[in-house]
């Protein structure tokens, strides 16, 4: 009879071979293309020297240039930076357009000569920013530019991106700066304490925005830290809009009355040092409220689904709490651990 043993150690070897495809996942290489399609996005800043300079007046513009399709947002950051006073935090959104080019205009005439700030450009999704440094020179007679018009729809479902202060240092001051939250939902404002255990936070402004909320944090338990919890569908509606992590305690001094829920705007968030709101706010930073697109389900009807309902397919996941990636890993790798053995026993016979 003839020996059957080659064509059992072809077979092993084949399933040796087989077994890095069958690891090799899907996500694996659309990670790879995404990686690819976004390696070559870029975007500058014009500038004159080694610094942005603009005039302490209205309508200044800042431009650059961007790698991206038409109608991609830019989002411009500009933050008080070294020993300038009162710190500010001014942010706009630019567009790129068929050029290639993107401007904003910011309102500097509340600024003095010589105050600094560091200005960041960024894509909405991260994929490329520029950062570079700036200050503010003294207006000679009418220095008011042109603001940009005329520019693309801008591409829809553009978010802002929280992004680190820069400043940690400061007595108090926000693990952020920028706080995104859809209308009606709840959001987060991390803060960090330093040289205080107090501090006044004081969220949007009557003028600007029509609604202006003054409360007092306290970081109780010393542990250095606090969120702060911002309820925007009872935000001026007499209920708990503010409320902080557990160990923590937040008092409000005074709010604005509202006859619904807060309007989606960003609204301006500034941080004191200490029990008293002074001239000279800590940190600052922008509330970001949206329109909620699509309806949210509630943790209510989370618990009340029955488990049919909760199929773990929905999450990427089996019964079994592995990933679809581990479970081809355990696969394949049983069929080489088992092909390996039954190998090593026919050939022993």
């Amino acid at each position: 009879m003839r020996s059957t043993r080659p064509i059992l150690l072809a077979l092993v070897v084949l399933t040796a071979a087989l077994g890095p495809a069958v690891l090799a996942s899907p996500a694996a290489a659309e990670s790879t293309a995404t990686a690819s399609a976004t390696a070559d996005s870029a975007i500058t800043v014009e500038h004159d020297g080694d610094r942005v300079t603009v005039a302490n007046g209205t309508s200044q513009v800042v431009r650059g240039t961007a790698d991206a399709p038409v109608g991609t947002e830019v989002l411009v950051r500009v933050r008080s930076s070294g020993d300038t006073t009162p710190r500010f935090l001014k942010t706009a959104t630019g567009v790129v357009t068929e050029n290639g080019t993107w401007a904003v205009a910011f309102d500097f005439s509340e600024q003095y000569a010589g105050n600094t700030f560091a200005l960041r450009a960024a894509f909405e999704d991260g994929s490329a920013e520029a950062a570079v440094d700036g200050e503010v020179v003294a207006c000679e007679g009418d220095c008011a530019e042109t603001p940009p018009s005329g520019t693309p729809t801008p591409i829809p479902e553009q978010t802002p991106t929280p992004t680190q202060t820069a400043q940690a240092t400061a007595p108090v001051a926000f693990g952020e700066n920028i706080f995104v939250v859809d209308a009606g939902g709840v959001a987060a404002i991390p803060l960090t304490f330093d040289e205080r255990d107090e501090a006044v936070v004081v969220l949007g402004n009557e003028t600007k925005s029509n609604y202006e909320l003054e409360a007092l944090v306290r970081d109780e338990d010393g542990d250095g830290q606090a969120v702060l919890y911002v309820d925007t569908s009872l935000a001026g509606r007499g209920g708990e809009t503010l409320s902080t992590s557990g160990g923590d305690s937040v008092e409000v001094r005074s709010e604005t009355s509202l006859d619904s829920m807060l309007d989606p705007a960003t609204y301006d968030v500034s941080l004191y040092a200490g029990g008293e709101r002074t001239a000279r706010p800590a940190d600052v930073g922008s509330l970001v409220v949206q329109a909620a697109d699509t309806p949210t389900t509630s943790a209510a009807d989370t618990a009340d689904a029955s488990p049919a309902t909760q199929t773990p397919a929905a999450t990427g996941t089996t019964g079994t709490g592995f990933g679809s990636i581990a479970m081809g890993a355990i696969v394949s790798g049983a069929f080489l651990v088992s092909g390996a053995v039954l190998a090593a026993v026919l050939l022993k016979k």
